[in-house]
């Protein structure tokens, strides 16, 4: 018995821990990955928007733009008087650190240009001793050359960093490391090193500072020919400084954002990101990965909704709640740094309130299952499916609506009862009822209760009907057909047949729940109702075994068909007085 009950105990502690494994699984994926990667943008933008905050580090780049090769009348690879101009004004300009963010030409074209890779290399030697100076390079083997390896020499131990920053699964530049690279080799952690900061791996903060312009490199070019030394330190006075391509088809990259003054979107020159990543370097805002938070979200968030044990709606809302939670609990902690995955929380939410929906379904299925099974012998299968859709309001309040109301009771039942045997009352009972259920439910009629031989039905709620009058009265038309059906079966076994009275009548009547709120019935009552019972009763003493209220046949407004098997009699009703009714003229074969 106790291990019996320690299973489900430990099912319940079991399973959405499984369910969580799973969900962190699943955000580990690429789909869900690229989601999260791009609620991680959203996150900068929007952080951007509430809480801008300015870079302390000031980064100014230098672009080679088009413009900047015209003005030197060359090719790129040729402009080596160009870059060592460049270099100059930044260094006469006071750069208080200097990155280039591009490859020097790997040949000297001495016979185009004569001493132009030696000049090239003594700019850098200057630079170098003014202010720290990281060179890019492409990677293994590179630089190469005669003129690239006294660039490389000129730089200095440390002055070498690579340019190739690896993108995440949907090709966009958000880190800087990784598994395979280490970041002190990149060139943003270099020159940031250079400067005494920690080359800290991790992912760029893209919140801070203001989108970046640049400076074209014929701009301080010219500057550096005219020997205005002061214009160049207003350019680069105490500044950090990236030398890079500014060109529509060279080093091209995707940001999670669009940080270039000079053009819209996030496509963007690969010196912005590089100057994006110093800044965050510089102002020790490198955003750190911390799945595991993510992790123990998605299992707090399962646990606290698979054991709340809140209705659906109320769970569905708060998972609603609790997924918003994460998402802003996430944009909270990128503010302060860390980068808590909203995958595997959300994944987890989204499969709780999945499973618990699919167990209220179950729940709400198998209870409607047992309330057909309980019920279907009241209602119609129609008026049945009106109950268990909800449609009925709850409470005690009654409406008052026009009902049909049909009052019916076996002849000779109580001599009956004292003949026979209890069982065989009951099984009597339950034939005859089985019988004319069907009959009354084919014509959405709503048995109110049994009451030994005796029965109660009303027509027109809780399914609306255009005549409940009509619905009425040709049900109990179809019950006395089904009634001869059930007559022969008692003559061929040598049993008496079965007579019954019927009354009908129509009004106004209250419809409603009748009772406490502990117990109630959902049953309709008026004037209507006693006098279709009186009605039922005075059956008794006239030969017909159908009587409708006069009111009720105009109402119904019969085929002539069946109009013509009525006659109107006028009669003295107990409690009602004076009367005419419509009797029901039957014919040998509705006894054959």
């Amino acid at each position: 018995m106790v291990a019996g009950r320690a299973r489900p105990a430990l099912a319940r502690w079991l399973a959405p821990l499984a369910i969580a494994c799973a969900c962190m699984t699943l955000a580990r994926c690429a789909p869900a990955e690229r989601l999260q990667l791009q609620w991680l943008d959203a996150s900068f933008r929007l952080l951007r928007q509430v809480t801008p905050e300015a870079a302390r580090a000031e980064v100014a780049i230098v672009g080679v733009d088009q413009a900047s090769i015209d003005a030197s009348g060359k090719p790129f690879a040729l402009m080596l008087d160009e870059f060592a101009l460049g270099l100059d004004g930044l260094r006469r300009g006071g750069a208080a650190g200097v990155g280039v963010d591009l490859v020097f030409p790997a040949a000297s074209f001495a016979q185009l240009v004569p001493g132009g890779a030696q000049r090239l290399a003594l700019a850098i030697g200057r630079l170098r001793a003014a202010a720290p100076l990281v060179l890019g390079h492409a990677g293994a083997g590179s630089p190469r050359g005669d003129a690239a390896g006294l660039y490389a020499a000129m730089a200095g131990a440390g002055g070498l960093g690579l340019l190739l920053v690896p993108a995440d699964r949907d090709g966009v530049l958000r880190r800087i490391g990784s598994a395979e690279l280490r970041s002190d080799l990149l060139l943003a952690p270099r020159l940031a090193a250079s400067l005494g900061q920690q080359a800290e791996p991790g992912i760029v903060d893209f919140s801070i500072g203001a989108p970046f312009g640049y400076v074209p490199l014929h701009t301080v070019v010219a500057l550096a020919r005219a020997g205005d030394d002061a214009a160049l330190r207003r350019h680069f006075a105490g500044k950090l400084v990236l030398l890079g391509a500014i060109l529509p088809d060279q080093d091209r990259q995707r940001l999670p954002l669009g940080l270039a003054a000079w053009e819209a979107g996030t496509g963007s020159a690969g010196v912005v990101f590089q100057a994006q990543a110093l800044r965050s370097l510089m102002q020790g805002r490198m955003v750190s990965a911390q799945p595991w938070v993510a992790d123990c979200a998605a299992l707090l968030a399962l646990f606290v909704l698979w054991h709340w044990r809140l209705r659906p709606r109320r769970a569905c809302a708060a998972a609603v709640l609790m997924g918003g939670g994460v998402l802003g609990a996430s944009v909270c902690l990128l503010a302060a740094g860390v980068f808590a995955p909203v995958a595997a929380p959300l994944l987890s939410l989204a499969c709780a309130m999945a499973l618990l929906g699919v167990q209220a379904y179950r729940r709400e299925l198998a209870e409607r299952q047992r309330m057909r099974a309980i019920f279907s012998g009241y209602v119609s299968p129609a008026i049945l499916d009106t109950i268990l859709s909800g449609a009925l309001k709850d409470g005690l309040a009654g409406k008052r609506q026009q009902l049909a109301f049909l009052f019916a009771d076996i002849r000779g039942f109580t001599a009956f009862c004292a003949a026979t045997a209890p069982e065989e009352v009951i099984a009597f009972l339950n034939r005859y009822y089985t019988v004319i259920s069907a009959a009354l439910h084919r014509h959405d009629g709503t048995i109110d209760k049994f009451s030994g031989d005796g029965i109660m039905v009303f027509f027109g709620a809780p399914q609306a009907s255009a005549n409940p009058a009509r619905d009425a009265i040709l049900a109990a038309l179809d019950m006395l057909d089904a009634l001869a059906g059930l007559n022969r079966e008692l003559a061929r076994e040598g049993s008496a047949p079965i007579r019954v009275g019927i009354g009908i009548a129509h009004g106004d009547a209250v419809l409603g729940n009748v009772g406490s709120a502990q117990r109630h019935d959902y049953t309709a009552t008026g004037a209507a109702t006693t006098l279709a019972a009186h009605i039922q009763q005075y059956s008794k003493q006239v030969p017909h075994t159908l009587l409708v209220d006069d009111a009720a046949f105009v109402l119904a407004d019969l085929p002539p068909a069946q109009r013509d098997r009525f006659r109107r009699i006028e009669a003295n009703i107990e409690k009602h007085g004076s009367v005419v009714l419509a009797a029901y003229q039957e014919t040998e074969e509705d006894h054959a």
